[in-house]
């Protein structure tokens, strides 16, 4: 009987551990993190509840933890959720109390968060300011989907934004063929795209001002056209992203290539030479009032598309209208135990869209949903999914799923007999 009543006690105790409340579940009991740079904080957001002042986010944050921290000087700094296995809600904002916090930026992920430099909630901190930190469970999900976790355990990672490698024109990061694709042996489509950030960059002497702005922020890319004809340069963060395509092999000696403006001007279109290198340039326009160039982090791609196929004869066809809005992808994830599979399925806010999907740093391929993955190595795996609408309009950040694949159990599998050595 003693034993019986000893047990349900520790039961009980176990259980409402369990379900308490992590310590910096509320703002004012936000987690001191100091002053130092790098930071790197395992936490979790597991029996977190929600306040009635609750800031404002682009999703419905879940199970909400705080953390406080205190720039140690001005300079570019990035915040994200490395490395966690649900849906997260980060956001970072000034202020005292909970009724008057005003939003620094924020990062919504749909399946955990891969971490790399200037990802995640990146901006210019100022010395002495407090900043506080919000974590949550990001609800959302399409309605096909399940619902998604919105608790667990996560890395909240703080660091200094370095000076980008592509800083100078002399070190320009290449834009490599990711993919190409053709039908019945015409050529149909090209698409090439690298990331990059502004952060923390500079301009040189006798560098030009791209599209006219004086900027101050750029980073350098080259690519070499595969063929000639009508292509397409992007790289979308803001309206404040600056553009320069240009040829040459001096930056105070380039011919600049005549573009044409999309409606967006983080989209420029040209006329491509096979054969060519070009010099592209990624800056931020001029701020008078700071007296400094807006900086991004971004992804930036360069796009071909050939002749489309011929219209069936007697139908007739209405004339294309200019789309230059690439689509949003949205991907979820579930794991499959019985039978060791995990299945993906993924969606564009475009209807008609087609999806490219990269797992880990192999190669990118054209990809279905659901899309069934198995016999992977033990260990952590990030799947990312692009969406490409009927325009060719590619999403510059794709949808992100961070897995990992355990070794599995064999409970009824005997092990051989050692056979013992005469």
């Amino acid at each position: 009987m003693l034993l019986a009543v000893l047990a349900t006690l520790a039961w009980a105790l176990l259980t409402s551990a369990a379900l308490a409340a992590p310590a910096n579940d509320d703002f004012a009991e936000a987690q001191d993190l100091g002053s130092v740079l790098p930071r790197l904080v395992s936490s979790t957001n597991e029996g977190a509840t929600g306040e009635a002042e609750d800031p404002r986010t682009l999703s419905v944050p879940q199970h909400s933890v705080w953390f406080r921290w205190e720039a140690p000087s001005t300079e570019p700094v990035a915040i994200d959720t490395c490395h966690s296995e649900f849906a997260t809600t980060l956001a970072v904002f000034t202020g005292s109390t909970l009724g008057s916090l005003e939003k620094v930026g924020e990062d919504s992920n749909t399946d955990g968060r891969y971490c790399s430099v200037a990802t995640g909630v990146a901006f210019r901190a100022t010395a002495g300011i407090v900043y506080s930190i919000m974590v949550a469970g990001n609800s959302f999900h399409f309605p096909e989907a399940p619902a998604p976790a919105t608790e667990g355990p996560f890395e909240l990672r703080l660091a200094a934004i370095p000076k980008p490698a592509n800083d100078d024109f002399s070190h320009p990061i290449p834009i490599e063929t990711s993919s190409t694709f053709w039908v019945g042996g015409e050529f149909r489509s090209y698409d090439a795209w690298s990331d990059g950030f502004t952060w923390n960059a500079t301009k040189e002497p006798g560098e030009p001002d791209h599209a006219g702005d004086p900027g101050g922020a750029s980073v350098w890319y080259r690519w070499i056209a595969p063929r000639s004809g009508p292509a397409e340069l992007g790289a979308c963060d803001s309206s404040d992203i600056l553009l320069g395509l240009y040829t040459g092999d001096a930056v105070d000696a380039l011919t600049p290539v005549s573009l044409e403006n999309r409606p967006m001007p983080c989209f420029v279109d040209f006329a491509a030479v096979s054969g060519t290198t070009y010099r592209i340039a990624v800056d931020g326009k001029f701020n008078a009032g700071t007296g400094m160039p807006a900086m991004a982090t971004f992804g930036i791609h360069v796009s071909m598309h050939g002749p489309e196929p011929p219209a069936e004869e007697g139908v007739s066809q209405a004339p294309p209208q200019l789309d230059a809005v690439p689509p949003k992808t949205r991907v979820a994830k579930r794991f499959l135990k019985r039978k060791r599979i995990w299945l993906f399925r993924f969606t564009s806010n475009e209807p008609g869209s087609t999806f490219r999907c990269r797992l880990d740093k192999r190669r990118l391929r054209r990809c279905r949903s659901p899309l069934r993955l198995r016999h992977l190595k033990r260990g952590r795996h990030v799947l990312r999914v692009f969406a490409v609408d009927a325009a060719g309009n590619r999403d510059r950040s794709p949808a992100v799923a961070h897995f990992r694949v355990k070794r599995a159990k064999h409970p009824h599998r005997r092990r051989s007999p050692r056979r013992h050595r005469r």
